[in-house]
């Protein structure tokens, strides 16, 4: 999805008693900002299967439930959660207790008796938020890490350019652009939520390691196309597909490096402008 000024999260509410349930579902409804799609559960073992096939941006606890307490909901919910923001809500105002929540994995931590919309909201606005600079960052020290294995940090000579031996980004400007465009077409139906998985067609990625190989492209060539590609997708998209794409797209980078490895040992061509009809 393209980027938007409004978006809807999934947040994932975890709540026993049904009266505070449709608090918190009143007070997330009809306000500015984000809208929420809210998904109810009353127990963290249902919550632990609703983790398991929903995509959530959020989850709001409450401490008291009925196959859980305490800290340990927060623990419990942490292992299921992965990195996902937890805000707890619950009705002991404690600062103990507060605080030990944090430390098991929580971002935040409300009092029923305080709570209002305002605050409800701006906690899990700032949880989120921490989450998506945490995975900036991340994908901001992946990125930085391939490109010191490319040929970005690598001086090439206008000599070895024109000798054809330098980096295809700086002798052939026009074929890697190409192949840029062709590897971006991989990780398009990901980044469209077309599919749940990364896994383009071995045909297509043939194509590619075709196109290299016929450029006399190396492996510091193929991370050139990989951080081309990782940069135009986190610049056009914003959201959990394109926070997730540096990550998912290493298996792939290393499956293009073993099919660029064979197109020299046995010379397997397939030419990448037929075959991307």
């Amino acid at each position: 999805m393209l980027k938007e000024l409004v978006q809807t999260r999934v947040l994932l509410l975890v709540e026993d008693n049904p009266g505070d349930a449709a608090l918190v579902q009143d007070f997330l409804a009809g306000a500015d900002g984000d809208a929420f799609r809210i998904e109810h559960v009353p127990r963290v073992a249902d919550a632990a299967k609703a983790l398991k096939s929903l995509e959530v941006d959020v989850i709001v606890l409450d401490l008291t439930l009925p196959d859980c307490a305490g800290i340990d909901s927060v623990r419990a919910i942490r292992q299921s959660a992965g990195d996902t923001p937890i805000v707890v809500l619950t009705g002991v105002d404690d600062e103990e207790l507060a605080l030990a929540c944090i430390d098991a994995g929580a971002q935040d931590y409300l009092a029923k008796s305080e709570v209002g919309a305002q605050n409800l909201r701006r906690a899990i606005g700032y949880a989120i938020t921490r989450r998506r600079e945490a995975q900036l960052r991340q994908m901001k020290e992946a990125l930085d890490r391939y490109r010191e294995l490319s040929s970005a940090s690598q001086r090439t000579t206008v000599t070895a350019a024109i000798a054809g031996s330098g980096a295809i980004s700086t002798r052939s400007p026009d074929t890697f652009r190409r192949i840029v465009d062709g590897y971006f077409a991989l990780l398009e139906p990901y980044l469209n939520s077309d599919v749940d998985q990364l896994s383009p067609p071995r045909g297509a990625m043939e194509l590619i390691a075709t196109a290299m190989g016929d450029a006399n492209a190396g492996p510091r060539d193929l991370l050139d196309v990989h951080v081309a590609a990782l940069d135009r997708a986190i610049n056009q998209y914003d959201d959990r597909q394109s926070r997730s794409i540096v990550f998912e797209a290493r298996l792939l980078a290393l499956q293009m490096m073993g099919l660029l490895v064979d197109y020299y040992r046995v010379g397997h061509r397939r030419r990448f402008l037929e075959g991307a009809r």
